[in-house]
This record gives structure tokens, C-alpha cells and sequence, in this order.
């Protein structure tokens, strides 16, 4: 008997210097061995000191702790390794505990005891839960995004695939062997030739894989799909292997197809009537210009209606002209333009007006006092805000406009503020402002058309553009120009 607890005593040591609860018993329940954490969760549990030899049975049916014990052990002593889990109560925190019950046999093959091992496996399962709700998330945000991971071994070529490019791709998990080749019949027959360059680029020059092309999925469905990735190499400078993702675009490419599309036809359109009616057009304003005035009230009064129609018609079919123009610009047109040049142009076309409301109008250039775009575009910018500042003044309250740039490195920032009557300006209402024939109020006179050329012309510049205003508290147009 006593080698035997010897023997169980050698076990027990072997793990003398770890934080887990380790104790043996022989098969009468009686203690053989144990470690010094045993001994301290004994006193703990108010259930006195540890010794060999101790009656084991109503420490189990005693302490909160052991519990769990005097089930597993005689499952043990019966040949049964058990292992279980049980939560326990600790310092006002819940806390799980894994408990090993293992069989002591001798040479001759009959129990001779058994051997106890609790692990504290609370922050195990705290990582395992973890890491399970953040693979959970990130599944959402693929499936959400619409984006799948993968990675290809080079060497055995096999490519590892997420559940989303799975489905990006039309494929069922276990039923689809991803390899290269695999993914080549995927892909469009028209855009291997440019996924096999871009591939090999990546790996020769060590470049990032950035391609969008597209995918035959299984019902002969097209979709478009944006592949990013890079090349790992060992120490060699050999290629071993690929990872990155896969982005199914299809709704952008297709949307940027049709707003193409669309453009092409609105400019086709435009061009078409501008043609057709011009002719007409300048015919009928020739006419008026000839017609002599006077003689007949009736038709003066006509003809001057058919000479005043015309002359809006004449100038809508500029603007839809000009509006295209904009939208066309060349960079290389681009030229440094100083702000107060531009001043002194907009001051000479709105003097009069300046004038007739005393308006003030001050500028602070001292931080950009230029930027590069296109001059006569800043002047139209200037010029209609500055004008509907003065439209949309309060009555018996002198306008003030204040313009300012401001250098923030990246950006050159210009403001156009003023102390009329502001607006309440929700999101949508600041777009549809901006729309062709949009307008700020429908209590003055005018198209519209002015803050639409406006933002039209500060997008030509890589500009954009952005307003604040508050009822009776005046309005800033605020426009960001990126650098070059």
C-alpha cells in the first residue's frame, strides 16, 4: 500500500508549481497526495487543514467547491476518466472551473485510486467567446460590405476562401475545390489575359494585386469584382503564397455605366437642339431687332413678348452649353489665379449693385491670396454669390459680405459669408439648391441657375463645395480646394 502512494505522490508533485488544484486519494477516499493549492483552497473553504490520510468524502459533500468531486470520482475509481465543467461564484464574479478525474491503476491492472486536477479555464473561455463574436462581426462586415478574404499556398495551390466569396463568386463550400485554374474558369474569358498580368506583376515586382474585372457566376449571371492583394516571399525571395480581397462592385460599376451612359446621351441631346434651334433662334431675335416700334400697340406688345421669349430661350440653350463646357475641363488650362484680380473683375460687373444697396464687402486674402484653377470660373463664383448676398439681404439692414481663404496645407478653404436672411437648411434642401434651376427662395427674380454653375465650376476645379445657414442669421458658402 504504500508504494502505491508513493506512486500517486510522484504524480502529484510532478505539478507542484502551478496554480491548479491537484490532489489524489486511494480507492478508500482517502487523501495520498496533493499540492500546496490544494492545501490552501481546503483552508478556504473553512474545511480545515490538508493530511494524508484524511477521509475525502465530507470535504465533498461539504465544500461549495469541491462539489462537483464526489460524482467524478467514483466514476474514476470505476475506470472512467470524466472531465466537467462547473461556474462558480467568486469575488462577486462568475468563474468556471474544469475538473479531471483520472484512474490510478496498478501493474496488475486494478484501481488503485484516483487522481483530481481543477483549472481555472474562465479566461480560456473568455478568449474562445471573444474570438467567436469577433469572427461573428466579421463575418457581418463582409457579408454587410459585400467583401470576402482569401489566400492561395502557391506551393500546393490551394486557395482558402471565406464564406462571403463563396458566395461572391457562386460557389458552395465542400462542393468547390478553389485553385488557380479553378479561379480562371470563373473569370470572364475577356479579362484572364489582364487577371494573369496583373498577378504576375504583383509577384515579380513586388507590387500590390489591384484589379477589377469580372466573374461568370454559375446562371451565367456577370458580376464585376475588385481583387486587392499581396505576395509573401520566403527567405530565398521565392513566392510562397498570396492573401487578400475580393469586393463584389457589380451595383457601382453598373450605376457609373449608366450615369456615363446617361451623360453621353445629355450631351448628345443638348447638342442636337442647340443645332436644330439656333438657327430659329437667331432668325427671330433679327427680326424683332428690325421691327419697327410704335406704329401698332397691339404688336409691339407682341413682338416685344415673342423678342423676350426668344432671348430666354437663346440664353437657356447657352447655359445647358456652358454646363458641359464645365464639366469638360482640362486640367491643363489650369493657372495660378490671384483672388484679388478676381475681385477687381467682380467689383466692375457689380458696382451698380454694390452701390444702389450700400453693401460692404470686405476680403481677407492673407493667409492663400492665390490658387490654381481657371480665372473667369472664380469670377462667376464671386459674382453670383456675392449677387445673391445683395438679393437676399434683410430689408433695413445694410448687406455685409465678408470673403476669406484660409491655408490648411493640404487645402486652400474659401468662405463667402453674409447677414441676410438665411435659410433653414436641411440636407436634402441644401442639394436641391444646387440643382440646375434650383434657387435659394421664390421670392426674388432669377433662374436658379447661378449656384448650380457655381458648384459645377468648383467641382471643375477638384473643388467642393458646402453651406451653412440659419434662418435671420445669414448664409457661408464654404468651398475646399485640394492642392495638386
Amino acid at each position: 500500500m504504500k508504494e502505491k502512494q508513493i506512486l500517486i505522490h510522484n504524480k502529484v508533485e510532478i505539478v507542484e508549481d502551478r496554480d491548479d488544484v491537484v490532489w489524489a486519494m486511494d480507492s478508500d477516499y482517502r487523501l495520498t497526495a496533493f499540492n500546496s493549492s490544494f492545501e490552501l483552497r481546503l483552508r478556504v473553504e473553512g474545511l480545515g487543514n490538508a493530511m494524508k490520510g484524511m477521509d475525502m468524502r465530507p470535504v465533498y459533500e461539504k465544500g461549495v467547491f469541491f462539489s462537483p468531486c464526489k460524482q467524478g470520482c467514483e466514476r474514476a475509481l470505476k475506470r472512467y476518466a470524466t472531465t466537467s465543467e462547473h461556474t462558480f461564484l467568486q469575488n462577486h464574479e462568475t468563474v468556471v472551473h474544469e475538473f479531471s478525474f483520472q484512474p490510478f491503476m496498478d501493474s496488475s491492472g486494478n484501481v488503485i485510486g484516483c487522481c483530481i486536477w481543477q483549472k481555472d479555464i474562465t479566461w480560456e473561455l473568455d478568449n474562445i467567446r471573444r474570438l467567436e463574436e469577433s469572427e461573428q462581426k466579421y463575418r457581418e462586415a463582409q457579408e454587410i460590405a459585400n467583401v470576402g478574404h482569401w489566400n492561395w499556398d502557391m506551393v500546393r495551390d490551394e486557395i482558402t476562401w471565406s464564406d462571403q466569396l463563396f458566395r461572391i463568386f457562386g460557389q458552395e463550400p465542400g462542393k468547390f475545390e478553389a485553385t488557380y485554374s479553378a479561379l480562371m474558369e470563373i473569370i470572364h474569358p475577356d479579362d484572364q489575359e489582364a487577371f494573369n498580368t496583373n498577378v504576375e506583376k504583383c509577384i515579380r515586382n513586388e507590387a500590390l494585386h489591384d484589379i477589377v474585372h469580372r466573374i461568370v457566376v454559375n446562371d451565367g449571371q456577370i458580376r464585376y469584382v475588385h481583387q486587392k492583394g499581396k505576395a509573401y516571399f520566403d527567405e530565398q525571395g521565392v513566392p510562397y503564397r498570396m492573401s487578400g480581397t475580393t469586393q463584389d462592385v457589380t451595383k457601382d460599376i453598373l450605376a457609373n455605366q449608366q450615369i456615363v451612359n446617361q451623360n453621353h446621351e445629355l450631351q448628345n441631346f443638348v447638342r442636337i437642339i442647340s443645332h436644330n434651334l439656333r438657327g430659329p433662334i437667331a432668325n427671330l431675335l433679327m427680326l424683332s431687332k428690325i421691327y419697327e416700334f410704335g406704329k401698332d400697340e397691339v404688336n409691339d406688345d407682341i413682338v416685344g413678348k415673342i423678342e423676350l421669349t426668344t432671348e430666354a430661350l437663346d440664353q437657356t440653350i447657352k447655359d445647358l452649353n456652358l454646363s458641359l463646357s464645365l464639366k469638360n475641363a482640362n486640367r491643363e488650362s489650369f493657372r495660378e489665379v490671384q483672388f484679388s484680380e478676381v475681385m477687381k473683375d467682380v467689383d466692375g460687373l457689380l458696382v451698380e449693385e454694390i452701390l444702389k444697396n450700400k453693401a460692404i464687402v470686405q476680403t481677407d486674402f492673407s493667409e492663400a491670396d492665390s490658387i490654381v484653377g481657371i480665372k473667369s470660373y472664380f469670377v462667376n463664383i464671386f459674382y453670383n454669390l456675392i449677387l445673391n448676398a445683395l438679393n437676399y439681404s434683410k430689408d433695413d439692414v445694410r448687406p455685409e459680405i465678408q470673403i476669406s481663404t484660409e491655408d490648411v496645407g493640404t487645402a486652400i478653404i474659401l468662405r463667402v459669408a453674409d447677414n441676410g436672411i438665411g435659410m433653414e437648411l436641411s440636407p436634402e434642401r441644401e442639394r436641391k439648391i444646387f440643382d440646375m434651376y434650383g434657387r435659394l427662395s421664390g421670392e426674388t427674380e432669377g433662374k436658379g441657375l447661378g449656384l448650380y454653375l457655381v458648384k459645377t465650376q468648383a467641382e471643375a476645379m477638384n473643388g467642393k463645395i458646402h453651406v451653412v445657414s440659419e434662418k435671420e442669421m445669414g448664409t457661408t458658402f464654404i468651398f475646399q480646394f485640394e492642392k495638386s
